[in-house]
């Protein structure tokens, strides 16, 4: 009889573990989509445009950033998953409009004029990964940090050529906080306000590099 009874537990606890495991799993992830915009303000140096060598007029060819871009705008959107309520990873998509001044000054007597009026257009797909300093299940409101890799194609337009493309690449460090504004009784659902920042560090084949600011919606969700 003790035999059956031990049997009859041990048979109970091999059928409950692996739903209560299962179940604890589930609870420690969370799904979401969001859709960001902010301003960028452009950063650091340049030698070029990404289809002019500033070398081919001026034996000096870093030319700060914000002497050949202007502030421009970004726009995003992203999936991703939050995991064990402090590490986060999205994938999406971001767009940015890369806008050129008039004149570019090479020197204190020489200045690059652009004729043609290009236009840089950029589309990225962007992958985050960002650790949240505090349980957003628990709070209302957590900073976070993190690490973002956008590769995409730069569509360069001007008054005499149109459709040249340039692949590239861009890494920036991520920054921000998300503040919970509605929470569904069940606990299952949540929305968030998020400052979405990041500040570019590399970008490839003269890719512009800037500090990013804004906003996003995000809406989490258990999967």
């Amino acid at each position: 009889m003790k035999n059956r009874n031990f049997l009859s537990f041990l048979i109970a606890v091999l059928l409950i573990a692996p739903s209560a495991f299962s179940v604890s799993k589930i609870a420690r992830s969370m799904n979401f989509v969001d859709f960001y915009v902010g301003s960028s303000s452009p950063v650091g140096q340049r030698d070029g445009l990404p289809d002019v060598e500033f070398s081919d007029y001026v034996a000096k060819s870093e030319i700060n950033s914000d002497d050949i871009y202007k502030n421009t705008f970004h726009v995003g959107l992203s999936l991703g998953q939050l995991r064990a309520n402090h590490f986060l990873w999205s994938l999406g998509l971001n767009y940015i409009d890369h806008k050129v001044v008039d004149t570019i000054p090479l020197n204190d007597t020489l200045g690059l004029e652009l004729a043609y009026n290009p236009t840089y257009r950029q589309l990225d797909i962007a992958f985050n990964f960002n650790f949240y300093l505090i349980d957003l299940m628990k709070s209302g409101f957590s900073p976070y940090t993190g690490l973002a890799i956008r590769g995409g194609i730069m569509r360069i337009d001007d008054d005499v050529n149109t459709a040249d493309y340039s692949a590239n690449l861009g890494m920036s460090l991520n920054f921000g906080a998300d503040i919970k504004i509605w929470s569904a009784p069940d606990a299952r659902s949540f929305v968030t306000l998020s400052s979405v920042n990041s500040y570019d560090f590399y970008g490839s084949n003269d890719r512009p590099k800037y500090l990013n600011i804004g906003g996003a919606i995000k809406y989490y969700f258990r999967p």
